[in-house]
This record gives C-alpha cells, sequence and structure tokens, in this order.
C-alpha cells in the first residue's frame, strides 16, 4: 500500500499568522478550510516544514498549535513513516471529556447536569420510539434483564455500566449521531460525579426502566417521554441524598433562578 499523500492545499489557503496566541489562529484558519471543503476528514495535511512556511511561524510554535488541534478532536496526530496531521474522523471523547471536566472545575452543577438530562433524555426518547427496530427492544430487555441481575447479586460496578450502556443504545435508536455524542458526554459527566459519591437505585427504576420499554415497544412518544422524565427525577433524587450522606452537603448547588 502506497503511503498516504498530503492534501493539496495551495500557499495561498493560509495566511501567515501575527498574533500570539497562535494555536487559535492555526485553529481557525484549519476550521475555515474544513468547513469550507478544502479539507475533509481523513486528508493530510502538508508536513510541518511546509505549514510553517505558509503560516510565516516557526516548527515549535507550529507544533504547539498541532497539538492544541489535536486536543479539540480536529486532527489526529500519527507517527511513524506515514505519519502525519489528519483531519479526524470525529472524536466523541471531546465533548464527553468537557462535559465530565466542566463538572469536577464546578463550572456546572450537578443541578444543572441533572436538569440538562431530563430535558435532552425525555426528547430523544419520542424520535426512539418512532425509529428503534424490534430488534432494538430485545436488546434492550436483554439489558435490562441484565442490569436487574447485577444488582441483586450485588455486582454495582457492573449493574452500572450495564445501566450507562441502556442510554448509549437509546440514543442510537434515534439514528440520530449527534444525539448519540451528546447522551455519551451527559453518561460521563453523570460518571464522574459516580466515583466522587458512590451509587444507588431508586425503589421504582426498574419499574420505571420496565414502563419505558414497554412505551417504545407500542411507539408511545408521550409515554416514553414521561417514563424517561420519572427515570431521571429519581436518579437526581437518589444522587442528591448520597452526596448528603457521603459528603455532608449538597454537591454543586446551582444559583436560584427564575422557572
Amino acid at each position: 500500500m502506497s503511503p498516504p499523500q498530503a492534501v493539496s492545499v495551495n500557499a495561498t489557503d493560509f495566511r501567515p499568522v501575527h498574533t500570539r496566541r497562535t494555536f487559535e489562529e492555526v485553529t481557525q484558519q484549519v476550521r475555515k478550510l474544513l468547513f469550507g471543503g478544502s479539507l475533509r476528514s481523513g486528508d493530510r495535511l502538508p508536513s510541518e516544514r511546509e505549514l510553517a512556511v505558509m503560516l510565516g511561524i516557526g516548527r515549535p510554535a507550529l507544533r504547539e498549535a498541532l497539538r492544541a488541534l489535536e486536543v479539540s478532536g480536529l486532527i489526529e496526530l500519527r507517527k511513524g513513516k506515514t505519519g502525519g496531521a489528519f483531519i479526524s474522523h470525529g472524536n466523541q471523547n471531546v465533548v464527553s471529556g468537557g462535559m465530565s471536566d466542566m463538572l469536577r472545575l464546578r463550572s456546572v452543577s450537578v443541578e444543572d447536569l441533572f436538569e440538562a438530562r431530563e430535558w435532552i433524555l425525555s426528547s430523544l426518547s419520542r424520535p426512539a420510539a418512532k425509529r428503534i427496530t424490534p430488534e432494538e427492544i430485545a436488546a434492550l430487555r436483554r439489558n435490562m434483564n441484565d442490569a436487574e441481575a447485577l444488582h441483586l447479586q450485588g455486582r454495582y460496578e457492573e449493574r452500572i455500566d450495564c445501566n450507562f450502556e441502556f442510554h448509549g443504545m437509546l440514543a442510537e435508536a434515534t439514528r440520530n449521531p449527534v444525539a448519540a455524542m451528546v447522551v455519551r458526554g451527559l453518561t460521563d459527566a453523570l460518571r464522574s460525579l459516580i466515583h466522587k459519591v458512590g451509587s444507588d437505585l431508586s425503589a421504582n427504576f426498574f419499574t420505571n426502566r420496565r414502563a419505558l420499554v414497554k412505551a417504545l415497544e407500542v411507539r408511545d412518544e408521550e409515554a416514553a417521554a414521561r417514563a424517561m422524565a420519572r427515570i431521571v427525577k429519581d436518579t437526581e433524587v437518589t444522587y442528591k441524598r448520597l452526596a448528603q450522606e457521603r459528603m455532608g452537603e449538597a454537591v454543586l448547588p446551582r444559583p436560584k433562578r427564575n422557572k
């Protein structure tokens, strides 16, 4: 197999960088070329030497910019003879990692997290009810049964993973990759909270989940949305209680605001 060739980018496609925050301007230029159609996912950028000349910056500054682009998920840096800087096909970890970091840094509150989860998960339950297949319904049932069995056996870490997988499967049933990406971000943010305060289930957890699956099966969009809202609300109450019991205070309360 011949080595991948760099995409044909003219020197005039890039302009010299003049700002102090070099990586920001380089990122802006790469985004402009990507969204304008000059660059596509999988394309390899010109070599470091060529890019440095095009941009009018030194190689060290260029490497810093490329690392920033990699962290943002816009490019992938590969090593070896066929390596280089490639336009990414998209990295969901960037979104999910960002949400988790915001929660850890107290940029958002736990109440903000659960409010967003209720809006998003309840809303996506409606298109999922329209588009879900019988095979996906069966898979959700197996997941639900597995989670209940794991809970009864005291295998809580595995049950947590199983519960999170349920939401991912539901998001996939919408046939919308953006929905799946956002749900993954919300899930990872909740996982970071669980590491902090522990985990538990409400008394109605599996009852509500069975009601959700039933609503999906009969394609009742509103019943699915209501069941999901109950699941999220019960989960929020559970984690607020855990925070109070294990940390002695509510976790990251948000300022009061008009409803």
